[in-house]
């Protein structure tokens, strides 16, 4: 026994010696395990037993035999074998080649021979040399196989060989995963370690375990959010634990359970695949979502309605109840509800009320509804957690109003026989109704005379909502106030619904006459003769003539016209007639008189007058005066005919006398014209005839004709019916040669003008500066206005007719007229655009003319003469929101750089957008961020509603960090018109995008490991380097000095000796392409011989960035001591007494 005790001690020694020797076999047993090293080619000839008794076997990897030492005591050959070897398998050959026969010594030493199997056999076996051959397959992990120690004897040679045959442990065992606990991990918790933990153990110990990797795949990219960590167990190698880590922050609505494959390789590798479940805890931080919401509902007025709406609670995995309120526009709050169902997650019942879109005059609503929750600690009231919905409510029309008008009665008076526009104070009818249901037509009936409407109209005769009408006469003769049951007139104004007829307003009209002098005096016949003598003297009654008046209350004077005054008198009001001189007639001079009799009436202006004529026959008794015939028929000439048109007329006047030389003139004082009974100035008349005196027989002058000559009174200007329709002259034949008595006779000669259409006609004032309006993309039809010209003419010539042309830029076709009465409505269905390009108005010249037309009347007058009027009028565009606003893409970039952890305030980027739109408050843009699509926007980036400057705006607490998640920033933006909504009400919206990026800048500190496991043999040389590499991660911009890391040391010290250190190590950064995760390495500065021990070192990293950022951690570094010198034995003295104990023994045994 102290033999093997001594046997197996210098065993042991050999092997801690082992380091010193040419073929070092320790590699196979080194963790990590090296290559093969290039062992030296050695040559066994004539080397006996007893100095080399085992030699290698070559070619074999998973054998390796140290070098032998003979002269050691009690030498020992130390072979190193893999276990796991399939078949027989041989360790050494024996340098023997005498007659006998090796064997194999037992018991063993140490192990067992059953366990080993060894052999000694001829290899080959005819011949071969002696092999020791192993013939049980080895298993580190089972007892007892881990080393053998026996010995190989030879009978003819003094020398045992002794064999220490060590086991080399192989990773051929896979590791094994103990999943049994559950791996919850909250949201949007901090990255890193988790209390996540298994255990994984694997049979082959540190070899495999010091090595143990674990390895995600997944579909989904879990290897993204989690990461395994090995965590070695302080003395124990057959147990790791793998700890989670999270790499990015979990979402619990992205992925609420993770569910993925984890692999764990050894350093074969070895593997063991298991699936692992992590399971998201959700934390409350998510509003809640809506799952049933509607943006537009649409029904008829006055028609209750409910919808149905339902969010969730955001955070799924707690599902709160949800509760529900609206926000309405002001005064809107009785027409909208809400009702939470029961429970708060069957959703609500939206409640809209009976709506009265014609009292309202609003179709449109906007309310907001909220769903919310309760946060955990918040207050009944007040929610942390709420989503918004922007709903709209739109009420259709339904046609239940009728066109009511303004008042229901309305009396105007009005001159009778006039025409005219009737003053109707406010009169108009109202439907408010919309669109087609709010169009109805308006006309007139007759309720007191009958048939009375026809002598009026109304315009225009298409009325929509509220329109104003404007009435007027039309065949004003019918008004005659002496017709007694047209004193007092009622009309009708019906406005009938034009979708709807049974929808009707009406509106009474009382129309009272104003009685005035509008009718001539009538005499009972054109002439009346009387007889007398020539000598009737002053008294005599002469005849009665007596003219009656139609108009009420209106009286007529009657007086004598000529020189008939001077001899004859009238009584004004009876129409009696006197001689008033003695000697007044003379039968020779003239016995037939012919005298005009006036009739005037005196009810008020205007006056008229009538004529008629008194024949007076004298029976001869004297000499007279000359006589002067008129035509018994009143001629009549046109107007505007040319100097020295001769009227066809003839005044006839004789004289008895034989010298008598007769002469006809004109008295113009006395002489006067009328126009529509009204007297007309008499310079517009004086000189306009000439009456020629011709004699038909040269020589009998006592008999003479007076022909009618027109003349000019001014230059072009002859007889003009719109100044006087009758003239009066006052006719005077003079007998040249009368030497006693009367010489002359006096009458009075009726013109009658024949009207011609000389006047154009005339604009009436106002109509053509009236404002006229029409909506941007109006329907065809509708009504914009009319105009009212009128001539002054007679009834021939005065029939107006429209049309009308654009002018300026205004295109065709846009607008039409009515050709007889003027009015103006849309021609083109929504062709008028007050956008593209901005239009202000609609330019047109209207044309009103007198000519004839054939298509309303069967027969022209004979004048072919007509008259255009041009006239221009502006129809302004009322403008609608009909443009989308556009994004001018070309006025900022897609994508713009800031920096990270930019102040407030800091610009970012101004997004432009236009609108075709003509009006401000339709073309005008508002911006805004829509938070909805990433509100984590909101709190970074604000954005000015007016202008579309973006700027940073740090409203949560943090500012903007490249060298995080978050590198970029996608925004989405929408531009709005009419953000106020004025106007019309409509909005209109467009999107556009933009991506910040962030640049960076020095705000991150290198991070250094916490632990570097550093544990280095004391025989270090000078210039070697000390594994592993220290890699400091510095989250700021790859491939720039604010990412690139260098390292340093900064102090070096002793923890277990009391010694003077020198810098034992130079720190080496390992440069990078672009400086990207460079590392550093310790490298000896000098040989560690002597300098073993505990140390704590300082390593400082630092970026190259401004300003510069450094970080410094200190690490424990052991340096191991090295067995420099060979063992060497120390016997005991003879005599002295080793006690050992059994235990003792085999506890060293397995040393």
């Amino acid at each position: 026994m102290a033999v093997d005790v001594r046997i197996l001690t210098a065993a042991v020694f050999i092997l801690a010696a082992h380091f010193t020797y040419a073929q070092d076999c320790s590699y196979m047993v080194a963790i990590p395990r090296p290559e093969r090293p290039d062992f030296p080619s050695q040559n066994f000839d004539g080397i006996p037993w007893s100095q080399y008794p085992l030699i290698p076997v070559e070619g074999r990897e998973d054998v390796c035999m140290n070098e032998f030492q003979p002269g050691n005591q009690n030498p020992v050959t130390v072979i190193f074998m893999e276990e796991e070897i399939e078949g027989d398998v041989a360790i050494a050959r024996l340098n023997y080649r005498g007659t006998n026969t090796p064997t194999i010594v037992s018991p063993f030493s140490f192990g067992t021979f059953n366990m080993l199997g060894p052999v000694i056999r001829r290899i080959p076996e005819n011949g071969g040399d002696w092999h020791l051959v192993i013939t049980q397959r080895q298993d580190y992990e089972t007892p007892g196989m881990q080393q053998y120690i026996f010995d190989v004897r030879v009978d003819d040679e003094p020398l045992v060989a002794t064999v220490m045959l060590l086991i080399v442990n192989i990773d051929d065992n896979d590791p094994i995963i103990q999943m049994f606990e559950p791996c919850d991990i909250p949201e949007r918790g901090e990255t890193g370690i988790t209390s996540c933990k298994y255990t994984v153990s694997d049979a082959d110990g540190e070899i495999s375990t010091r090595f143990m990797r674990f390895e995600i795949s997944s579909d989904r990219d879990d290897d993204e959010y989690f990461e395994l960590v090995r965590e070695n167990i302080q003395g124990q190698w057959m147990y790791v634990h793998m700890r989670v880590h999270v790499k990015k922050p979990l979402d619990y609505e992205e992925n609420p359970l993770h569910l993925f494959r984890v692999t764990a390789y050894d350093s074969l590798p070895n593997t063991h695949t298991v699936t692992m479940m992590v399971q998201v805890e959700n934390v409350e931080n998510r509003p809640p979502r809506w799952v049933e919401i509607f943006a537009v509902q649409q029904f008829d007025e006055k028609t209750e309605r409910s919808f149905r709406v339902r969010a969730i609670d955001g955070d799924t995995g707690i599902d709160k109840p949800i509760f529900y309120r609206i926000e309405t526009e002001k005064g809107e709050e009785d027409l909208f509800s809400i009702q939470t169902i029961e429970g708060g997650r069957e959703g609500a019942w939206f409640n809209v009320a009976p709506i009265d879109r014609d009292t309202l005059e609003k179709e449109v609503f906007h309310v907001s509804i909220i769903a919310y929750k309760y946060g955990d600690n918040d207050v009944i009231g007040s929610s942390s957690f709420q989503s918004k919905a922007d709903v709209v409510i739109i009420v259709n029309d339904v046609n239940d109003q009728a066109p009511l008008p303004f008042r229901e009665e309305y009396s105007i008076e009005i001159m009778e026989e006039t025409a005219m526009t009737l003053n109707l104070e406010d009169f108009g009818f109202h439907d408010r109704d919309l669109g087609p249901h709010a169009q109805y037509t308006v006309h007139l009936e007759s309720i007191h005379p009958p048939r009375a409407h026809e002598a009026f109209y109304i315009a225009p005769e298409v009325g929509y909502q509220r329109q104003s009408f404007i009435m007027g006469t039309q065949n004003h003769h019918m008004l005659d106030f002496e017709v007694p049951e047209f004193q007092n007139i009622q009309l009708r104004a019906i406005a009938i619904d034009m979708d709807d007829p049974k929808w009707v307003g009406i509106a009474i009209i009382n129309i009272k006459l104003i009685n005035w002098n509008d009718e001539l005096p009538m005499f009972e016949s054109d002439v009346q003769t009387v007889s007398f003598d020539e000598t009737e003297g002053a008294g005599f009654y002469v005849a009665t003539v007596v003219a009656k008046d139609r108009d009420v209350d209106d009286k007529v004077e009657h007086s004598l016209m000529g020189n008939a005054v001077s001899y004859l008198r009238i009584d004004k009001e009876t129409g009696e007639i006197f001689v008033t001189e003695n000697e007044a007639f003379n039968y020779h001079r003239q016995n037939e008189l012919f005298v005009q009799i006036r009739a005037d009436d005196t009810l008020g202006e205007p006056y008229n007058t009538n004529t008629t004529q008194l024949v007076i026959k004298l029976r001869d008794i004297n000499n007279t005066p000359p006589t002067l015939r008129l035509p018994r028929s009143t001629p009549s000439v046109e107007e505007n005919v040319p100097d020295g048109f001769v009227i066809p007329t003839q005044l006839n006047a004789t004289d008895p006398d034989t010298t008598a030389e007769l002469r006809f003139e004109i008295d113009w004082e006395n002489s006067y014209a009328t126009r529509q009974g009204r007297n007309t100035d008499s310079k517009e008349y004086i000189g306009c005839i000439e009456i020629e005196t011709i004699y038909p027989n040269i020589n009998e002058r006592g008999n003479a004709i007076g022909r009618v000559v027109v003349r000019e009174i001014r230059d072009g200007v002859t007889i003009d019916y719109e100044m006087f329709e009758v003239l009066y002259l006052t006719v005077i034949v003079r007998d040249l040669n009368t030497v006693i008595g009367e010489d002359q006779d006096i009458s009075t000669f009726t013109i009658t003008i024949i009207d011609m259409n000389d006047n154009p006609p005339l604009w009436v004032e106002g109509t053509l500066t009236q404002e006229f309006r029409v909506r941007e993309v109006a329907a065809s039809g509708v009504v914009i206005g009319s105009v009212l010209a009128t001539d002054i003419d007679g009834p021939l010539y005065n029939q107006v007719r429209y049309t009308i042309t654009p002018r300026l830029d205004t295109p065709e076709d846009l607008v039409d007229i009515d050709f007889n009465t003027g009015q103006i409505s849309v021609k083109l269905h929504q062709a008028i655009d007050a956008d593209e390009p901005p239009r202000q108005n609609l330019y047109y010249t209207v044309i009103a003319s007198d000519k004839c037309d054939l298509l309303t009347v069967t027969e022209c007058p004979p004048d072919p003469t007509y008259f255009e009027t041009p006239g221009e009028i502006t129809i302004h565009i009322t403008d609608t929101n009909n443009k989308v606003p556009q994004v001018e893409d070309d006025k900022f970039e897609a994508t713009v750089y800031i920096y990270e952890g930019a102040d407030d305030g800091e610009h970012v980027v101004q997004i432009y957008a236009s609108d075709l739109d003509r009006d401000e408050i339709y073309h005008k843009v508002s911006y805004q961020i829509n938070y909805a699509i990433n509100s984590r926007l909101r709190d970074f980036f604000e954005m000015d509603l007016e202008s579309g400057l973006v700027y940073v705006n740090n409203t949560a607490g943090e500012l903007l960090d490249r060298d995080g998640d978050e590198p970029t920033h996608r925004i989405f933006f929408n531009v709005i018109d009419n953000f106020y909504g004025e106007g019309d009400g409509n909005r209109n919206q467009n999107e556009t995008q933009v991506l910040v990026v962030l640049l960076d800048i020095n705000d991150n500190y290198p991070e250094l490991p916490e632990t570097i496991p550093w544990a280095i043999s004391e025989s270090l040389e000078q210039g070697e380097r000390v594994p592993p590499e220290i890699f400091a991660r510095d989250r700021d911009e790859p491939g720039t000095d604010n990412s690139r890391v260098a390292y340093a040391i900064t102090g070096l010290a002793s923890t277990d000796r009391d010694i003077q250190v020198p810098d034992l190590f130079n720190m080496i950064t390992i440069e990078r392409d672009r400086g990207i995760d460079q590392t550093g390495i310790l490298e000896a500065a000098m040989d560690l011989r002597g300098y073993w021990g505990t140390y704590e070192i300082d390593i400082q990293a630092f970026d190259h960035g401004i300003p510069q950022r450094i970080s410094n951690q200190k690490y424990p570094l052991v340096i191991r001591p090295y067995n420099f010198h060979d063992p060497v034995f120390v016997f005991p003295q003879p005599g002295a007494t080793i006690r050992l104990a059994k235990m003792k023994m085999l506890s060293s045994s397995t040393c």
